[in-house]
């Protein structure tokens, strides 16, 4: 169904020159095959896997035919991985196709053709190359990639990226002092975060219009608790003519609006982050933001200084991404599978895992790092705010695409189901140590939204910027809101400390046969 394919894997136990003062390598190294052994990862059976074998020999033939043909007529890959809005429109396209054409927009490596690329050059000579740069300079990007999937692969696909795919944001284009470090977080999941947002804005704006009108029936000041799915956004306040006093709401905009994406928690939807994604790392323009610039929506000066409304970065190609691509996109990464917790099968590690699930509790991590929340409505529209006359394309990101995906909180109804994201979806004080150069759209330095734990042990280096190379030292770089958990886990003793690392440990993705 995606972009795998199979792989052969030997188990080879190598001992290398492993110094130590005490105790027997050979005696270390049968430990080490005995914890393997207690690893019984469940092999499918041979159905299930001639079927996976027939998948992957159809993705190759169809990957080795999309590069022949490409090489014949370059731009023919591009057609293989778009869809237009009247596809959606019109139900021209099945779930399944939607995920397929997804994926390959998500591994197509753009192109100067295509409008990747920061502009303002001749890209009609014949010697044109194109340039990356990680250091972004300004709000236009660098562009730093020249597709999706070259940062997003740590782990398996559309896993997180590594220290060497960082993204340095509004800098000069040159030097990395002064930019803001970004590391690619995995994309795992999104669809069940996208629709708990969703839910959990409507319902803080429903409580805050109750709250409005409650004022206006009694005539007096009212105020009460705000909060979501067992959230706590501080208190909304209205006075008694119903105006809303928003002073005292934590951890979100006066808005009311989660927004659950970015290291910040700067964007709303999926659609949005897509579509900034690919300006600031692929330098492509959506034709919504030319309309917007050219209806004054938008401050053009942020994407570039061409003289036209539809060449804001002056490339010679406008719509370089149109809606319906947006859409493809959306829909694909709506669709990715829920990471899982797997706990260790040796008996030794299993208890320290259950022990570490209890500090990780008793230490405070867990409130807000919240273990997991309900979302009542699995349905997703993938597709932009359309008029009543537009048909939707709705997924539901409990069934469709990816497996495993979230489950029903109990086995005989279907409702509510349980995202074990391991986050708040609410923004915190971090503190001085982590504090950004700059604020990103009026968030301030210090002030990050809580980051999901589910994939975890697959996601390293930690941290915004990546600073963390274990989970260790990202726990201990902790402040400001979150220094009294971090200070109690280091009060533990080594053995309580690597308990909690165990349990953290076992935060990751089902597994599967992946491309290497």
């Amino acid at each position: 169904m995606r972009r795998v394919a199979v792989l052969v894997l030997g188990a080879v136990l190598a001992v290398v020159g492993v110094r130590s003062s005490g105790g027997d390598l050979a005696s270390g190294a049968s430990r080490y095959a005995a914890g393997l052994e207690a690893y019984d990862a469940v092999i499918p059976d041979d159905h299930i896997l001639l079927e996976q074998l027939e998948e992957a020999v159809e993705l190759r033939r169809r990957e080795d035919f999309d590069r022949v043909l490409d090489a014949k007529d370059p731009g023919e890959l591009i057609e293989h991985a778009t869809l237009k809005e009247k596809h959606f429109e019109h139900r021209e396209l099945g779930i399944d196709t939607l995920f397929i054409v997804g994926d390959e927009l998500f591994g197509y490596l753009f192109r100067p053709e295509n409008g990747w690329g920061r502009g303002g050059q001749n890209r009609q000579v014949i010697d044109y190359t194109p340039q990356l740069s990680r250091v972004h300079r300004g709000r236009t990007g660098g562009p730093d990639a020249f597709g999706c999937f070259s940062c997003h692969f740590k782990g398996g696909p559309d896993g997180a990226g590594t220290q060497t795919q960082v993204a340095f944001f509004n800098g000069d284009g040159e030097r990395l002092a002064g930019a803001d470090q970004r590391n690619a977080p995995h994309l795992l999941g999104l669809g069940p975060i996208a629709a708990l947002a969703i839910e959990m804005s409507a319902d803080l704006k429903s409580q805050a219009t109750k709250v409005s009108e409650q004022a206006k029936t009694e005539g007096k000041r009212t105020e009460q608790p705000l909060a979501t799915k067992g959230v706590r956004f501080g208190r909304i306040i209205a006075a008694a003519d119903g105006r809303l006093d928003y002073s005292a709401v934590e951890g979100i905009d006066a808005d009311l609006i989660v927004r659950p994406f970015g290291w910040k928690g700067h964007q709303a939807t999926l659609r949005d982050m897509v579509e900034e994604s690919l300006h600031l790392h692929q330098g492509l323009l959506s034709a919504d933001i030319e309309k917007a610039v050219h209806a004054g929506t938008r401050d053009g000066a942020i994407y570039g200084t061409g003289r036209h409304w539809y060449d804001l970065d002056d490339d010679g190609v406008n719509a370089e991404i149109d809606s319906g691509m947006l859409s493809t996109v959306v829909g694909y990464l709506s669709q990715l599978e829920a990471p899982v917790t797997q706990p260790p099968r040796d008996p030794g590690l299993l208890d320290q895992f259950a022990a570490g699930r209890t500090q990780f509790e008793s230490l405070g991590c867990a409130g807000c790092h919240v273990p997991a929340l309900q979302l009542i409505n699995t349905k997703f529209e993938t597709r932009p705010a359309q008029a009543a006359d537009r048909e939707s394309f709705i997924l539901d990101v409990a069934k469709d695409g990816e497996v495993p995906k979230i489950e029903p909180m109990f086995a005989t109804v279907t409702t509510p189901y349980l995202v074990h994201l391991f986050s708040d979806l609410k923004r915190h004080d971090m503190g001085d140590g982590l504090a950004t150069p700059t604020e990103q759209n009026s968030i301030p330095p210090r002030v990050f939204l809580t980051r999901p734990l589910w994939d975890l042990a697959d996601t390293a280096p930690y941290l915004h910027d990546g600073r963390a190379p274990t989970v260790h030292e990202a726990i201990i770089h902790h402040g400001g809101e979150a220094q009294t958990a971090r200070d109690a886990y280091l009060a533990l003793g080594e053995d309580e400390r690597a308990a909690v690392r165990v349990f953290l440990a076992s935060l990751g993705r089902h597994p599967k046969l992946f491309v290497p």
